[in-house]
């Protein structure tokens, strides 16, 4: 798992991510997506698809040189998650998800 932050801190990041799993159809999807805040036990991000709560997705965080030492020096992260929250942003075409972070993928 990251060592950006303990498990309860938030930090507020807008990094780029690739979501992957089965949207609320039960079909296959990827997307990309960006973060919204993260800690040590989850993170939240904004996409444009309904993911529900309980989903196993697959993330692929995208991170930049100036916070890779606390991502195992990795400029890409990969991590699975479970949903924990899916809510629709107000006044737009996407939705905030919540997920709670299981292990990391595979290189």
């Amino acid at each position: 798992m990251p060592t950006i932050v303990e498990r309860e801190k938030r930090r507020f990041l807008q990094l780029v991510l690739n979501v992957s799993g089965r949207d609320e159809r039960g079909a296959p999807f990827a997307e990309r997506a960006q973060t919204v805040n993260i800690s040590g036990g989850g993170i939240c991000f904004e996409g444009v698809r309904r993911i529900p709560v309980g989903a196993r997705v697959d993330l692929r965080i995208q991170v930049p040189p100036s916070l890779q030492r606390h991502f195992g020096g990795k400029a890409n992260y990969g991590v699975r998650a479970v949903v924990c929250r899916m809510e629709p942003v107000e006044g737009r075409a996407t939705f905030r998800i919540g997920a709670r972070f299981t292990g990391e993928l595979e290189a």
